[in-house]
Formats: C-alpha cells, sequence, structure tokens
C-alpha cells in the first residue's frame, strides 16, 4: 500500500470515527436528558401524592374536630333544657335547634371525608347526640313543669305543696299511666287532678304534663315499670353515653390519623 493510500485510509478513518463519537455522544447525551426528564417527573408526581396525603390528612383532622365541638355544643344545649330556670325556653329551644341542625352538617361531612375504620365510632357518636336530641325534646317541657311546681312549693305555696303530695302518693299507689289527651282518667287520677287544677299559677300545658307523667317514677325512687325511666336518670344515661363515645372517636380517631407519634 503506498504513502497516499494509507494517508487518505488514515484520514477517512479519523472522520468517521469523529462522526461515531458525535452520534454516540448525542444518544447518550439524550438518554441523559430522558433520565433526567423522568426523575423529574418522578419527583413531581411524588411531592404531589405527598401533597394530596397531606391535604386529606389535614381535612379529616379539621373534619373530626368540628364534629368534636358541635356534639359538645348540642349536648350542652340539650343539659341547658333541663335546667334552665326559665319554665318556657323558646330561645333555649330555638339554640337547640340550631345546635342539633349544626351537628348534622358536620357529622355528614365528618363521615364523608372519615376512612372505613372511623365509620363505626363516628355512627356512635351520632346515634348518642339524636337519641338526646329527641330526649329533650319529649322529656325537657315535663320537667320545666315539675321544676315551676317545686318553686311554687319552695316559697311555701299551700295549693303547690298539696298538688306534689298527691303526686308523690299516685306514684307511690301504683297507679297506671295516662295521658290526659287520651281518654278519661283512672279514679286513682281525680283527687290529683284537682290538686294541680287548684294551683293557680300552673298553666294547662303544665298541668297537662304533669298529669301525662303522673306515676312515672322519680329518679330517686323504686321504678317499678321496666320500660319506664324517669327524665332525669334518662338524662344522666344520655350524658353518660356521649362521654364514651366520645372517648372512642377520639382514640380512633388518634390511632388512625397517626396523631400518638411524638
Amino acid at each position: 500500500m503506498d504513502t497516499e493510500m494509507t494517508v487518505a485510509l488514515i484520514g477517512a478513518a479519523g472522520v468517521c470515527g469523529t462522526i461515531a463519537g458525535t452520534i454516540v455522544g448525542a444518544r447518550i447525551q439524550a438518554h441523559g436528558g430522558y433520565a433526567q426528564a423522568q426523575a423529574a417527573r418522578d419527583a413531581a408526581a411524588t411531592a404531589a401524592q405527598a401533597a394530596r396525603r397531606q391535604a386529606l390528612h389535614d381535612l379529616r383532622w379539621t373534619s373530626l374536630t368540628a364534629l368534636l365541638r358541635a356534639a359538645a355544643e348540642c349536648m350542652e344545649a340539650t343539659g341547658q333544657m333541663y335546667t334552665s330556670s326559665e319554665v318556657r325556653a323558646d330561645a333555649g329551644r330555638a339554640e337547640l335547634e340550631r345546635a342539633y341542625h349544626a351537628y348534622r352538617l358536620v357529622q355528614a361531612e365528618a363521615e364523608l371525608a372519615a376512612p372505613t375504620e372511623l365509620r363505626e365510632a363516628l355512627d356512635g357518636m351520632r346515634r348518642v347526640v339524636m337519641g338526646a336530641w329527641d330526649d329533650v325534646r319529649m322529656r325537657a317541657p315535663t320537667e320545666r313543669a315539675q321544676r315551676a311546681l317545686d318553686e311554687l312549693c319552695r316559697t311555701g305555696d299551700p295549693a303547690a305543696i298539696n298538688a306534689k303530695e298527691s303526686l308523690t302518693r299516685l306514684r307511690a299507689s301504683g297507679a297506671p299511666l295516662w295521658n290526659p289527651l287520651f281518654g278519661n282518667p283512672p279514679t286513682e287520677y281525680e283527687v290529683v287532678i284537682d290538686a294541680l287544677n287548684a294551683v293557680p299559677r300552673l298553666d294547662r300545658k303544665q298541668v297537662r304534663l304533669l298529669l301525662a307523667n303522673a306515676a312515672v317514677p322519680l329518679e330517686y325512687e323504686h321504678n317499678r315499670f321496666e320500660n319506664v325511666r324517669g327524665a332525669r336518670r334518662a338524662r344522666t344515661e344520655r350524658q353518660r353515653a356521649y362521654e364514651a363515645a366520645r372517648h372512642e372517636l377520639i382514640a380512633v380517631a388518634r390511632d388512625v390519623l397517626n396523631t400518638n407519634e411524638p
């Protein structure tokens, strides 16, 4: 091989090597750019997933906090209906309805956001609060009427004292339950009816309420009726059930949302 051909081949080889190197370098660079882009996409997806989990955690925490607050306000409103010194507490009833409506809204929001593990505890809270609301609507008016009679007795009103003693004797005698809205009264009620109607500072609605519950044993009396509870006893039981449901919900929420960690 002569010198000119050798030089030509060497030159061609150099050109081909340069081209090949350029192609290989471009491919490596392109592959590196793809890897970088994929890594960026993966990092963005991971960050988005973490942000989603944090947002969901915050939503659940907020909704459960609102639920606990609304449940406490509703239970407080039911308690005030029993203990308020006002016999006619229209404002108290309005506050109770407002508190209960607010509770139902946040309960629905919490049930929607909560994980499956919290559903049973949330349902327990719902049953307790709804039961307390039902109880107070049925029982609190009678409690107010009884409190009005007690207050008259404390002032020394002789008619009120006689009416209260008549109610006590009726309960002790084992008289049957009777609602003034349905049918004629049993003979055992005649003395009590006359005694209550003789108290001028009790209105007709209060008298009817007292008669409808005249034979229901009070909290401190022996309960001969398996299916009858005094209003005070029922209220105490509801409060205990609420405290238990609240404790259970908080415990489960802390475990599920992993807030027990330091």
